[in-house]
């Protein structure tokens, strides 16, 4: 069956993103902290990034949480500079879905939250614009990789699973999008990515970008 869908996540496959940069920068708002591991200065702190990426609490409730669990002493508009400093393109992939935008439908499939997102298509609408579709966790009430959020994916798509193909660097992902009969690629680099492209005849051998 022909690819007609190409999905990206977006973090660390379009956009790298480091959160002890946030962290680092956090704790400076938190009187005699030292601890850099967000897990340790909130235990629960994977409990509440996941309701907030899934749209079940809003932007402040979830800064005003974390602020209460950690005695944070910053304002929410300190807070949602800290959050959103962490992002920086991959101008290679960047290039790479400008290409396949020529030829395929292009989706962008991401647990991501509110502040984040609402910063990158402000600051790089150019490479939203290259996306047909956006699937983002915390409007869809679903995150990966939960089946419910590919299931609302293909079925918005209106294709057969096996007319997408998936790019995602985390394997549970890809092994759930397996699961569900997308042809899916675990993304490492993109050389890697364009070898695989070039094999599926997605990409013109001559293309030498990445």
């Amino acid at each position: 069956m022909a690819i007609k869908i190409v999905i990206f996540d977006l973090g660390n496959v379009i956009f790298k993103f480091d959160l002890l940069k946030f962290v680092k920068a956090y704790v400076k708002k938190i009187p005699n902290h030292k601890i850099t591991d967000f897990n340790n200065l909130i235990p629960s702190y994977s409990d509440v990034s996941h309701a907030y990426e899934k749209g079940n609490i809003s932007s402040f409730e979830f800064y005003d949480t974390v602020a209460r669990k950690t005695k944070y002493v910053g304002t929410y508009n300190e807070f949602a500079v800290q959050w959103n400093n962490i992002f920086e393109p991959m101008p290679e992939m960047i290039e790479l879905i400008a290409a396949l935008s020529q030829n395929y439908r292009l989706v962008a499939l991401s647990n991501t939250n509110e502040l984040h997102f609402d910063y990158l298509k402000e600051r790089y609408p150019e490479v939203f614009a290259l996306f047909n579709r956006l699937f983002l966790s915390y409007k869809m009430h679903s995150r990966k990789p939960e089946d419910e959020i590919f299931l609302k994916t293909i079925q918005c798509c209106n294709v057969l699973p096996s007319e997408i193909f998936y790019v995602d660097d985390l394997e549970d992902n890809v092994t759930v999008a397996r699961n569900n009969g997308i042809s899916s690629h675990l993304f490492t680099n993109s050389t890697v990515l364009i070898k695989e492209l070039k094999d599926k005849k997605m990409l013109m051998q001559q293309y030498k970008g990445g």
